[in-house]
């Protein structure tokens, strides 16, 4: 008798795993226009309007990208220019994750309340609080923030390290070029004016009402090259240590491999999966 119950649990083990509920949606996508690209796990989707975000979800738009729309249940909303690559509530070793990491783009935030953070992560800076509207831009080693209305709280970082804390008042102007410190003025310059996103002009109104009864599923492309996620990979070292376990299989990979390998120096925490034999205990020789 025992010997039938263990089987019949045995058989039920792969059953209840299957019925694992799936990850729960963060965020919807409400517009894509222009070229964009969703990377889920280690495959690439064609973003969608309706189509909704996982935790660790990969947004990039291209060069001709006009807007991407991200919304968030609160009401908080991210609309992504051309040339912008964001993740979804990333793994983020030493300081609290925000719900979206922005690793380099346009971002315009817009929150229907005060939204306390962390609101987003970025490598120069993590906003903890967006009170209306904050324009973003980061790119290597430059960032600005413009607080278009109500104030934006922003902690400056080096090497994921705080520096200190800035606060914008409505119409201020945050620059951080090269140097560890940034500056702030009461207006934009008109470099940066120049630059904004046309797209960004305009207040759209929230479109997440149309799609709470639509769930669209996205359509795979392809796999992922190495050149797909390299800037992920490259990125600072708190947010790269998750995407090791997460792509340790593509690694198997040729292609994939030879870009680890060679750009080894911005990435070591990948040396022990591509030489484990590195890691091995070694062995103690013994005279007879």
């Amino acid at each position: 008798m025992w010997l039938r119950s263990l089987w019949s649990l045995l058989l039920t083990v792969p059953l209840l795993a299957a019925a694992a509920p799936p990850a729960a949606p963060l965020a919807t996508l409400t517009i894509v226009d222009g070229e964009a690209v969703l990377v889920r796990e280690a495959a690439r989707y064609a973003p969608a309007e309706g189509v909704r975000l996982l935790r660790e979800d990969i947004v990039e738009t291209g060069t001709q990208g006009r807007l991407l729309r991200i919304e968030f249940p609160d009401g908080l909303i991210a609309d992504l220019g051309p040339a912008t690559r964001v993740q979804i509530a990333p793994k983020l070793a030493g300081r609290p994750p925000g719900r979206f990491y922005l690793l380099q783009g346009w971002v315009k935030v817009t929150a229907p309340a005060a939204v306390a953070g962390p609101v987003f992560n970025s490598p120069l800076f993590d906003a903890n609080l967006v009170a209306q509207r904050a324009v973003v831009f980061v790119q290597a080693q430059d960032a600005n923030v413009f607080a278009e209305a109500g104030e934006v709280a922003l902690v400056e970082l080096l090497d994921g390290r705080p520096l200190g804390n800035v606060t914008l008042k409505g119409e201020q102007f945050l620059t951080r070029a090269g140097a560890p410190k940034a500056s702030v003025a009461a207006r934009p310059s008109a470099a940066f004016v120049q630059r904004v996103p046309k797209d960004f002009l305009d207040t759209l109104p929230s479109r997440l009402e149309r799609f709470k009864t639509r769930e669209v599923e996205p359509a795979r492309l392809s796999g992922i090259a190495y050149d797909d996620v390299s800037a992920w990979i490259d990125a600072e070292a708190g947010l790269r240590a998750g995407f090791v376990p997460r792509w340790k299989g593509e690694a198997r990979s040729a292609d994939f491999r030879r870009g680890l390998v060679g750009t080894l120096r911005s990435h070591p925490e990948w040396d022990r999966t591509l030489f484990p034999e590195k890691y091995l205990p070694r062995k103690v020789e013994t005279r007879p």
